[in-house]
């Protein structure tokens, strides 16, 4: 293996892993604001706005999970296609 090719997969990984860390890190900034939104609400809201609210982050939870789901299932399929290059 070159040393060029061996620098190109070292970049590449660590650009991939760089991105999967801020995304995770900017949901959970995103998440903590959310909470402390949806906190104060909860506090002032009656018993069906509450119901309501925790459907709400109930589904956006789900998507999320989805999101990130989707990123290993990627990391993933490129590990294992660059195992199968290498035992090429």
């Amino acid at each position: 293996m070159s040393v060029q090719k061996t620098r190109r997969i070292i970049l590449t990984a660590a650009i991939t892993s760089i991105t999967i860390a801020g995304t995770l890190y900017g949901a959970g900034i995103k998440t903590t604001q959310e909470v402390t939104h949806n906190t104060q609400q909860t506090r002032e809201a009656s018993i069906d706005e509450r119901i309501a609210s925790l459907r709400s982050a109930k589904e956006n939870l789900k998507s999320r999970k989805g999101l990130v789901e989707q990123q290993i299932e990627e990391l993933d399929k490129r590990v294992e296609e660059r195992r199968r290059l290498k035992g090429e």
